[in-house]
């Protein structure tokens, strides 16, 4: 009596689909361990912006303190407006430039967030008369806090087709 023999290539339709199920899960697997690598990458990179940024923004209020503090001594000495914007401007720092436009001095300065970025601030000084009719006791309004751009971008959209 002969046995019978079963061809080696003979896989049944259960081995195959499990094969395929076991392919599909290795690389879904993978993709997976990529996407979170990626997410943990992005993450790291956020953190360290977010540091960057609320130091340089602390650093940016602590000017605008002390230049408050400025504002509040010329305002206690000075006579007129005009007398309140000189003694306002002897007394800036070199880091803090002003500028008179349209009869309202404006004082800019910005903290660097890192080597690309910057937080750039821009203030109004009010004139003794403004400050008096608001009577909030503020001296100066915000006309801007944003973050810049330090350095000129400069993509390279070049694609080397043919070597």
């Amino acid at each position: 009596m002969k046995k019978k023999s079963f061809p080696i290539t003979n896989i049944g339709t259960i081995s195959l689909m499990m094969i395929f199920i076991v392919l599909c899960m290795v690389t879904f697997a993978a993709l997976s361990l990529s996407s979170a690598v990626s997410d943990s990458r992005s993450g790291q990179k956020m953190s360290v912006h977010t540091e960057e940024y609320y130091a340089a923004s602390n650093q940016a209020e602590e000017i605008l303190a002390s230049v408050d503090g400025i504002f509040s001594d010329a305002y206690s000495k000075a006579q007129d407006a005009e007398e309140y914007y000189k003694m306002v401007s002897e007394a800036l720092p070199d880091t803090l430039t002003s500028e008179k436009e349209e009869g309202q001095l404006q004082i800019r300065y910005q903290v660097d967030v890192n080597d690309s970025q910057a937080i750039q601030v821009l203030l109004a000084v009010l004139s003794p008369e403004q400050i008096q009719r608001e009577g909030s006791g503020a001296f100066y309004k915000i006309l801007s806090w944003q973050e810049i751009q330090t350095t000129p971008w400069e993509g390279d959209n070049s694609i080397q087709l043919i070597q």
